[in-house]
């Protein structure tokens, strides 16, 4: 298992990824009119950041790049927190807003949005040179929270409607889903972060397995939600 993981871990990663971006792509035209097609766009932009992310790889094979391995950003730690965590947090935030119907849960959503947002910036801020060697465990948190909080009003608010009749045939019931398990799953994994290295390989393969299959579970439950849902306008939300 750990010779595989070693060889192949990313290449599962990415594949899985890759394939709920192109069933994206492909029900595109199916969700033009609702508020999925944000969601499609979000996937786009998550893969390609992740494929950004891969540039600490490169070192040795790209030239160039040996200007970005003497710097500050040598690690690409900087990325996934600006881009993946605090992205994550603003968009599921506008996601959520845009899906929900009780005013109530809208505002809340929003204000733990902003909220978190907010003391995140601030955090980084004061915390500057750990942010670039490493995740900081506070913003994982941040956005954990965050994701389920927006996940949760948005299961109550299922629970209180007749789409509960139907659920299996809602995009953002599959997205719910996912979201609350992954951020569920990986986030406690990041408080151990500093065992995350070639002396310690049983944590590293730990958390490999813990990503990998946290990382099948999501971008199936993307891609099927994508092909078995009925597509909801946003004139009807």
């Amino acid at each position: 298992m750990e010779t595989f993981l070693k060889q192949n871990y990313t290449i599962i990663t990415h594949g899985i990824e890759f394939l709920a971006v192109l069933v994206g792509i492909l029900c595109l035209k199916k969700y033009k009119r609702t508020t999925a097609r944000y969601f499609i766009y979000f996937l786009i932009y998550v893969f390609c950041v992740d494929f950004i992310g891969l540039y600490p790889s490169m070192y040795g094979k790209i030239e160039w790049l040996s200007v970005v391995k003497n710097s500050r950003f040598q690690y690409n730690y900087w990325l996934f927190t600006i881009f993946y965590i605090l992205g994550s947090i603003l968009f599921f935030m506008f996601y959520f807003n845009k899906i929900l119907i009780n005013k109530t849960y809208k505002t809340a959503v929003l204000l733990i949005g902003s909220i978190s947002f907010i003391i995140a910036v601030f955090y980084i801020v004061f915390n500057i040179d750990l942010f670039f060697i490493g995740f900081l465990a506070l913003l994982s948190v941040l956005g954990c929270m965050s994701i389920l909080a927006y996940t949760i009003f948005y299961f109550i608010e299922l629970l209180q409607s007749t789409k509960i009749l139907n659920f299996y045939k809602l995009l953002d019931f599959y997205i719910s889903i996912a979201l609350f398990f992954w951020w569920l799953i990986t986030t406690p994994v990041v408080f151990y972060s500093v065992y995350n290295s070639t002396e310690d390989w049983d944590f590293v393969f730990l958390k490999w397995q813990i990503f990998m299959f946290s990382n099948l579970f999501m971008y199936l439950t993307y891609a099927v939600g994508l092909i078995v849902s009925k597509p909801i306008t946003e004139d009807h939300l």
